[in-house]
């Protein structure tokens, strides 16, 4: 694989987020990989099923965002590249009011094309705006991501919470401890979660405030806890989680019909600053 320079990959989201606020259909056809998926924030707020595969799931996605009057781009006000993955940070219309609510996309590039494409946004606010609200604590809505069960997503997942976590303005040990704690659960789970049939496997990644902490969920619909012997090594990340997270919690079957949940809580001091004003 040949890796797109930092700078070129910053150009390339340009176009790219160009295209898709101006309607140009084809230059953002033409800058995506035929192979690429699309995981968009309205798929991520239950407005249309799925998301999008190849060229024709992109088509149906420019359609489908037209249809729900989400808008399909947004302004970047800032571009980070890495290797072969850049972030755009941005706004999108909240599809009423028009007001805006911050977003990001995290784009990976191979030989200078998309191949994929995953828009981090306020899946609540998007509710609230079509009369379906949902919980969430003022100031600071709720993540929604779901990302693919392969080894790259681990990294996106870590990215998209670095991204969001930032309104908390949480001290540098409680930033660390929590992306390695969603780093080593994401791992998890692209590990271990889905042994045998990888075709369509992702996992769920949730954010939100919960009673003055921080709660994140990595959940699957994978194998579990309860497939041990043929997932050498699953669970033994756990251990560790329990000592970077405030309180833990595993939720398996038969609470769940299938698959693991993940919960944690992290006590952030800006967080309990707010909760004592």
């Amino acid at each position: 694989m040949t890796v797109t320079p930092s700078r070129s990959n910053v150009v390339q989201v340009e176009r790219l987020l160009s295209a898709l606020s101006g309607g140009d259909d084809a230059t953002v056809l033409g800058l995506m990989d035929p192979s690429i998926e699309l995981v968009p924030l309205i798929v991520s707020a239950g407005l249309v099923p799925d998301a999008y595969h190849g060229l024709d799931g992109i088509r149906a996605y420019l359609e489908d965002a037209d249809a729900v009057d989400v808008e399909r781009g947004f302004v970047a006000t800032r571009v980070r590249g890495a290797q072969d993955v850049v972030v755009a940070f941005g706004d999108v219309p909240d599809g009423t009011s028009g007001a805006t609510m911050p977003a990001a996309w995290i784009w990976r590039f191979r030989n200078g094309q998309v191949t994929h494409g995953t828009l981090v946004s306020d899946e609540g606010a998007l509710r609230a705006a079509r009369a379906a609200p949902e919980a969430g604590a003022p100031g600071c809505p709720a993540l929604r991501l779901v990302l693919t069960a392969l080894p790259e997503s681990a990294g996106d997942a870590r990215h998209a919470l670095d991204l969001w976590v930032q309104n908390l303005q949480p001290t540098k040990p409680e930033r660390n401890d929590l992306l390695l704690a969603v780093s080593e659960a994401a791992t998890n789970v692209i590990r271990h979660a889905y042994p045998e049939d990888t075709d369509g496997a992702a996992f769920r990644l949730d954010a939100e405030i919960s009673d003055d902490r921080l709660q994140v969920v990595l959940s699957d619909d994978g194998v579990g806890l309860g497939a041990s012997s043929s997932n050498p090594g699953l669970g033994m990340g756990l251990p560790l989680l329990s000592t970077l997270a405030d309180t833990l919690m595993l939720v398996g079957p038969p609470e769940r019909s299938r698959g693991l949940e993940v919960r944690m809580w992290f006590a952030f001091a800006s967080l309990a600053a707010q909760g004592a004003s």
